[in-house]
């Protein structure tokens, strides 16, 4: 008769804590769906980061005001974020630098786009670094199927994020937050490397 080997205890898997990040906007439907559906598509590879997205409307300031409001809410509630980020636009605002200064103090990361956002969607089809006026940046965004009256896509290249963030770093070698880039310009790039956690 065979003797029984005691069987080896299997571990568990150690619980990782997904990350979590407020990320307030500027706009009220294209930086919303594009934040979401990018965290929808990097979690399908792993990456454990919850993302909560706010848009707030057209002034740097009141984003970074409610993203305060938010942030000390989630402190009272003791479930504080890892990282307050405010994605805002250049557009014609006079508040960009105040904006950029509250943002400093409270320690947020604050990603300008220049012009606006949809510079940095458009380096999701196509890798080109040309100006444009916001008409013209509608257009193309329009031609490339990318977003049509401020809806993105249902099939919008998530994808090609790493090459949009090789395309923003060409174009602005500085990039950095709290700052406006030259035009065209994004800082997304920094969202990216938190959502990754780098």
């Amino acid at each position: 008769m065979a003797t029984r080997r005691p069987r080896a205890r299997t571990r568990r898997p150690t619980r990782r804590f997904a990350r979590r990040i407020l990320v307030v906007t500027e706009g009220k439907l294209t930086e919303p769906q594009y934040v979401e559906g990018l965290n929808r598509h990097l979690r399908t590879s792993g990456t454990t980061t919850v993302v909560k997205t706010v848009p707030v409307g057209k002034d740097p300031v009141r984003v970074v005001r409610k993203c305060i409001d938010l942030r000390d809410q989630a402190n009272i509630a003791d479930k504080p974020y890892d990282v307050c980020v405010c994605l805002v636009d250049v557009d014609d605002h006079e508040t960009l630098s105040t904006a950029c200064r509250v943002a400093d103090r409270e320690s947020f990361v604050l990603l300008v786009s220049n012009l606006k956002f949809e510079v940095w969607l458009r380096w999701h089809a196509e890798d080109a670094c040309s100006a444009m006026s916001s008409t013209q940046l509608d257009e193309a965004m329009a031609k490339l199927g990318l977003v049509t009256k401020k809806v993105l896509s249902p099939t919008f290249p998530f994808d090609s994020v790493h090459r949009a963030c090789e395309i923003a770093r060409r174009a602005d070698p500085h990039l950095r937050a709290g700052r406006a880039g030259p035009d065209p310009s994004s800082a997304l790039p920094i969202l990216i490397d938190l959502m990754l956690g780098r």
